[in-house]
């Protein structure tokens, strides 16, 4: 029997897919003049998708009459540890009764990680590369014409299988795990413990918490990455905002070089016409997609604020992002 966070989950994935037009069930558009499709009905869908989300994050609201915080120094962040996951805490681990992403996968064994505990934690391109060099994925060129981890011939035999969706008319294709394949992840965890603790090892102490910090900082290289460390950016099916973008390349590089901000790469994808200055019927202004970002794979996304306000976030699926990382690419190749 399901537990209640996988129904939970799976009713926010079919109203987040109803609030983009698609039938959940088939993945089918919905057809013009199916109410799903009406603004109004859509945002109240995706903003009752976002209240599920929440509660499966987790998240509360502070009281409204919670004490101000002091405006006092912060103390140093204590450095991560490496990643350890005890085997009698992998028998916690919930289970999906249907095929789910890599990125679900990840998910939920992280969520195995003790509270409170400073450590590091498993990333998709940990378990992608440990189920590539297993045999079970290899990297293919798609019909849209990029690449993605889908299962070999072995791989199907292990319960994973290639995925197809369309949100919001961009194509997905990707590999997802039913439980067989959720099973092999787990008798195979430590293994990509292990990779996960070895890129956490090659990225070095931190010391932005140390007195020189600021010295450190001065003394860095300008963001740069290498062609190899680029092959390990963790692209999935998983549409991300831009701040993951950021967070993701800033995880391949070394402690020397200076991080990358969102804000720089939003603007070079205005640069390109792929987003533009906005303004919004409440007046307020944001960058949204062009026709030409809409091609792109840029969407936007309806979410919940704090105050239950709706607000839009502009997501780039695996084909957006990879405009960017050719841009770096071509950096590295002049």
């Amino acid at each position: 029997m399901a537990t209640e966070n996988a129904i939970i989950e799976r009713a926010e994935m079919y109203l987040r897919k109803l609030s983009c037009g698609i039938n959940p069930l088939t993945d089918e558009i919905l057809p013009e003049g199916d109410s799903c499709k009406q603004e109004r009905i859509s945002k109240c869908l995706a903003y009752v998708a976002s209240l599920l989300q929440q509660q499966l994050n987790h998240d509360h609201l502070a009281p409204a009459n919670a004490a101000p915080r002091k405006n006092t120094q912060k103390a140093p962040k204590p450095q991560k540890q490496p990643l350890s996951i005890a085997p009698e805490s992998i028998g916690n681990y919930r289970f999906f009764d249907y095929p789910v992403s890599i990125s679900r996968v990840v998910r939920n064994i992280n969520e195995l990680i003790p509270a409170g505990a400073n450590m590091n934690h498993l990333l998709y391109a940990d378990v992608a590369n440990f189920l590539v060099q297993q045999g079970i994925l290899s990297r293919q060129t798609t019909e849209n014409g990029t690449e993605a981890n889908l299962p070999t011939e072995l791989g199907e035999t292990y319960g994973f299988e290639k995925g197809e969706s369309d949100l919001r008319g961009h194509h997905n294709i990707y590999t997802q795990c039913w439980e067989k394949a959720q099973q092999y992840i787990l008798d195979n965890i430590q293994k990509c413990i292990d990779i996960a603790n070895e890129r956490f090892a090659s990225r070095g102490p931190a010391n932005d918490n140390t007195e020189d910090s600021h010295e450190n900082r001065k003394s860095r290289q300008k963001f740069h990455v290498s062609a190899e460390e680029l092959n390990n950016y963790p692209t999935d099916e998983t549409p991300v905002p831009v701040s993951e973008i950021a967070r993701r390349l800033n995880t391949l590089i070394g402690p020397d070089v200076e991080r990358i901000y969102y804000k720089v790469i939003r603007d070079w994808y205005v640069s390109e016409g792929y987003l533009e200055f906005k303004e919004t019927p409440n007046g307020k202004g944001a960058f949204l997609p062009t026709e030409k970002g809409s091609m792109a794979g840029l969407m936007v996304e309806s979410r919940t604020g704090k105050l239950g306000e709706l607000y839009d976030v502009v997501m780039y699926d695996t084909k957006a992002q990879h405009l960017f990382l050719e841009h770096l690419a071509s950096g590295i190749s002049a």
